[in-house]
């Protein structure tokens, strides 16, 4: 039992991921196979983020005064029902509602489980727990896409999101054993929207933002559109899922060497190195049909793009009073999501009138671009 109170947010991170990201690269495949086109994919993809993009500060505040334990718990049952509806009927309205519940329940544990890794006094201990979460969301994120693509070259896509379903049952049945915080203040009162937006006069939270806004426009749209990137160079699903699993054991294996890089290099440059690594080879990729220079390609992309979240999360944390952390969050997370819902439908309009490539192109070059921005001060 100690060790899961230890290891808790690793061990449940990783499974609610491997789930939910297993799906991840199977919607616009599924979609594209039920005849939507390039630009409705990008509609539906833009769908996972839309209503968290209203809850994640109302979130976050709920958080900060009942607690995390019961919104975690709740978001891993709901994350497996909404990833098992394609499963039961596989049609785009099926899609549709699954993309829309899964993204709520995204955003409820990233904004509970983010709470309960930040819970540490110290700067440290609370370095060291984000750091946890972070490889749990990691390891999620390699394996999901590799089973999700085996799956689906084994059976089908259905058959895929049903398995996976069942991965997010096994996460909800870890969550009853979180401890319960009771230092929350569940008679504090809700702050309005124009509070909430008071928090960005932080300088040190605006910087956190722009990093986590600039590595997850890279990595949602690697995982949109990289799938129909392989399917125009001729590649298997098998060989698809797998090279995005290496793109995200990259962010593994370099979220090991974060206390490493910390002890000697300064946040700003780790953060604006690696940004700008990452979007140099994002543009590279649609140069190169070969399966194995692609797999190389996304594997520095990853290691690239490995270290801005749990940086960018930390720095959120320690910027913020003790009983606004969730709530800081939740307003973090409302920019991740606005990034989430504009990228794939302008992205979608650009692969619609230009191609999957030029959508790489352009991501690459605001990518290093705002990485150059990207100075994050030391905590």
């Amino acid at each position: 039992m100690r060790f899961f109170e230890k290891y808790n947010v690793l061990l449940i991170g990783f499974i609610f991921f491997t789930g939910i990201m297993g799906t991840r690269p199977l919607i616009p495949l599924l979609a594209s196979q039920l005849g939507a086109s390039v630009a409705e994919i990008g509609v539906i993809v833009a769908l996972y983020p839309l209503f968290p993009f209203f809850l994640a500060i109302k979130m976050g505040q709920i958080v900060d005064r009942a607690g995390y334990k019961r919104p975690i718990v709740a978001s891993t049952f709901v994350g497996a029902l909404a990833i098992l509806l394609p499963f039961v009927n596989a049609s785009i309205w099926s899609i549709l509602l699954s993309q829309i519940l899964a993204g709520i329940s995204h955003t409820v544990f990233a904004v509970s489980a983010q709470t309960l890794a930040s819970a540490s006094k110290s700067h440290d201990e609370r370095e060291k727990s984000i750091m946890l979460f972070s490889i749990g969301v990691a390891l999620g994120s390699f394996l999901g896409p590799m089973l999700g693509g085996l799956f689906a070259d084994i059976w089908d896509y259905a058959v895929a999101f049903g398995l996976l379903s069942g991965v997010s049952v096994l996460s909800a049945c870890f969550t009853l054993f979180i401890k319960s915080d009771s230092h929350r203040e569940a008679t504090r009162k809700s702050t309005k929207l124009k509070q909430s937006l008071s928090l960005l006069k932080i300088k040190n939270l605006r910087v956190a933002f722009l990093v986590s806004i600039l590595i997850i426009l890279g990595k949602d749209i690697y995982t949109a559109y990289f799938p129909l990137l392989g399917v125009e160079f001729g590649l298997s699903d098998a060989t698809i899922g797998f090279i995005i699993s290496l793109n995200a054991a990259g962010g593994i294996l370099i979220r090991w060497l974060i206390p490493y890089l910390l002890s000697n290099f300064s946040r700003t440059k780790i953060i604006m190195g690696s940004i700008v690594v990452s979007g140099v080879f994002f543009f590279a990729l649609p140069f190169f049909e070969s399966a194995m220079i692609l797999a190389i390609l996304s594997f520095i992309v990853g290691l690239g793009s490995g270290l801005g979240q749990p940086l960018s999360i930390s720095t959120t944390a320690d910027s913020l009073p003790q009983d606004r952390i969730g709530e800081g969050l939740g307003l973090r997370l409302t920019a991740n999501r606005l990034t989430q819902i504009s990228a794939p439908i302008l992205f979608g309009a650009v692969a619609h009138v230009a191609s999957v490539a030029g959508v790489f192109f352009i991501v690459g070059v605001l990518t290093v671009f705002g990485g150059t921005k990207a100075r994050v001060p030391d905590v």
